[in-house]
């Protein structure tokens, strides 16, 4: 590392680290204000609150990073450049292009912390965090190793994976059913690939029956059944992992286990390849920062920089979200959509810098 990548790494690291901890507490923030309405509800006190709000610091830690990247590196330059040590380093000899590339190397070792927490850590703990809340809440509701299980009635649902299409839309997959009777003893067994919530029922496909007496165990299989349900989708909704926040690995099974059974995983491909083309948009937010260091920044102070900052980063976000909504609706393009807008940010950032200095 030579003195100019470390001249840069000192100014800006400390600049993201400050904005990831200001932008990851006041999310936290929101979400631990926002969870006090359920504080009542069975044993869900607040010891469990700041529980469940505790478990779901690395999954946000992970989402802002990209926009702390962004404000942090807009801070830390335009510092640099308040104090001239970017005319200097040009004066030496350094492009604004290299010195555009040192804040992006400065930010690469941070970036590969938040995909640990976003791949690894966060997706159990959200996991956790879901088991806490729906234990605490005596809903009926618990997750394991072998996936979602709920109690309806008489019945016991497990489910490997789920998928919340929306408001009341909840589909199941790889499903078992156990029935029971008064008696506590299991009655019927239900395996099916599918099942569909449709207004008070499910909706289950390729099934195979098994009820059990006391002398035997008769099978039969069918293709379609409608099984009354007294659960809530909302209750599942509120309780389940959304696509965005799983890591890609659970993802990519997902859609491969989709494909194979000929099911709808659009949800899952969509965070897919968000997940996948993450650390190229968070460092080309990060590189999009250096233009504005030897522009306005140099003669603005603090509060033009975070402004500037949060403008990008947000700007960015809601353009892109735009496109992979656009590109769900037509149900192509994901990987399009994902890729090209970070690769149109790099060109026009490459050509500003490169663009002679007036």
């Amino acid at each position: 590392m030579n003195r100019l990548d470390l001249l840069v790494l000192k100014a800006v690291v400390p600049a993201v680290l400050l904005a990831w901890v200001v932008f990851v507490g006041f999310d936290t923030l929101l979400a631990l204000l926002n969870e006090f309405d359920e504080v009542g509800i069975g044993e869900y006190d607040l010891i469990r609150v700041l529980e469940y709000i505790a478990l779901t610091v690395p999954r946000r830690m992970y989402a802002m990073f990209s926009t702390a990247a962004v404000v942090g590196s807009m801070l830390g330059l335009g510092g640099l450049a308040a104090r001239s040590e970017l005319v200097a380093l040009q004066a030496a000899g350094a492009s604004r292009l290299r010195i555009g590339i040192a804040a992006v190397q400065a930010v690469a070792p941070l970036l590969v912390a938040a995909l640990l927490l976003g791949e690894w850590i966060g997706p159990r703990a959200d996991r956790m965090a879901a088991d806490l809340s729906a234990q605490s809440k005596s809903q009926g509701i618990a997750f394991s190793g072998s996936g979602l299980w709920l109690r309806d009635g008489h019945a016991v649902w497990n489910a490997r994976r789920i998928v919340v299409g929306g408001p009341g839309q909840v589909d199941l997959w790889e499903v078992w059913r156990y029935q029971f009777g008064e008696d506590a003893r299991v009655q019927e067994v239900l395996k099916a690939e599918r099942a569909r919530y449709t207004g008070g029922s499910f909706e289950l496909s390729g099934i195979v029956r098994d009820r059990l007496s006391d002398e035997q165990v008769h099978s039969s299989q069918e293709t379609t059944a409608s099984v009354p349900t007294l659960l809530d989708p909302g209750l599942i909704e509120s309780h389940t992992v959304r696509p965005r926040q799983q890591a890609t690995r659970d993802l990519y099974e997902t859609m491969r286990y989709a494909r194979i059974n000929q099911l709808d995983a659009l949800a899952f491909e969509s965070a897919f390849w968000y997940r996948v083309f993450y650390p190229f948009v968070a460092l080309a937010l990060t590189f999009a920062a250096a233009p504005f260091a030897f522009g306005n920044l140099r003669s603005g102070g603090l509060g033009q920089r975070l402004l500037l900052g949060m403008a990008l980063g947000i700007g960015f976000f809601f353009g892109q979200r735009t496109l992979i909504n656009l590109a769900e609706t037509n149900r192509e393009g994901l990987i399009l959509v994902n890729v090209v807008p970070p690769l149109l940010l790099v060109a026009i950032t490459t050509w500003a810098l490169r663009r002679p200095a007036r």
